[in-house]
């Protein structure tokens, strides 16, 4: 073999072992990545973890994450604890975007906890007050009491009986901003849910604005039969309502069921006059 012809043939072996080498580090790289890649285990862990911390912004995304890895590996446990923990991360990632006034953010956040559990009140209450604060206060009732609903079953009563509460509010502030129309409307819706004597008033005393003195009635007697503690502004208002209709005789009963010194001097010129 000559000069050339062996350098040649050492080029070529040189070459070659170049190439090999650089195909076992691309197989290697390969494999690598795969042994790295995410799992719904571990990314859990990871986000459990910044749960623990509070720090639901980190946490919560994890949690999504873990959901849709064990979703597609058919994994039954880690979906079920990323569902559980990803509801309550997403209440509290909600809230904080409630108090900043970011209605558009929290309202995802709550419906995305009710996606991941549905049994949870806590994103039903949460996403009822983003509706009540945007002014959307028929749809913030119904929020409020399938979140009082859930609670109920949760056997939080307490949770239950101040989403109540808290739809009332709703009421009480419709009525002081003299909104009347508003406050029928929604307070009927309310009153279809759950009994409450201070709606029935209030709903009584705006349907009196409206010019309707027998629908009104008809709630002053529901407020009276409920627990409403002031009973002498029920039986002024009903008596007015009942003068109104032309009804002298019950007006004149209901007047004189009026005992308080607040009324007195009206109530003696109304029971010495009708007739």
């Amino acid at each position: 073999m000559s000069f050339e012809s062996a350098r040649n043939h050492f080029s070529a072996l040189i070459k070659a072992g170049t190439t090999l080498m650089l195909a076992a580090l691309i197989t290697f790289s390969i494999s690598a990545q795969d042994a790295a890649a995410p799992t719904a285990a571990g990314i859990y862990n990871k986000g459990l973890a910044a749960l623990k911390t509070k720090d639901y912004a980190t946490g919560f995304p994890m949690m999504e994450q873990a959901l849709q890895l064990a979703t597609e590996a058919n994994n039954e446990q880690v979906m079920g604890l990323a569902k559980k923990n990803g509801a309550m991360a997403a209440y509290n990632l909600g809230m904080s975007k409630l108090k900043a006034k970011a209605f558009d953010e929290a309202n995802g956040l709550f419906n995305k906890g009710i996606g991941m559990s549905d049994t949870y009140s806590s994103n039903y209450i949460g996403l009822a007050r983003v509706l009540k604060d945007q002014g959307k206060y028929s749809e913030a009732i119904d929020a409020f009491f399938l979140g009082s609903g859930k609670a109920k079953a949760e056997g939080k009563a307490k949770k239950a009986a101040d989403a109540e509460k808290r739809a009332k509010g709703i009421i009480t502030s419709l009525y002081s901003g003299k909104k009347y129309a508003d406050v029928v409307t929604i307070g009927e819706k309310f009153l279809a849910k759950a009994s409450n004597a201070d709606v029935s008033y209030y709903v009584g005393k705006s349907m009196v604005q409206g010019g309707n003195d027998a629908g009104a009635v008809a709630h002053f007697d529901k407020a009276l039969a409920g627990s409403i503690a002031d009973t002498d502004k029920v039986n002024y208002a009903k008596a007015q309502s009942l003068e109104k209709l032309g009804k002298n005789a019950d007006a004149v009963a209901a007047y004189k069921l009026v005992t308080g010194e607040k009324y007195k001097a009206q109530v003696d010129h109304k029971v010495s006059t009708l007739k």
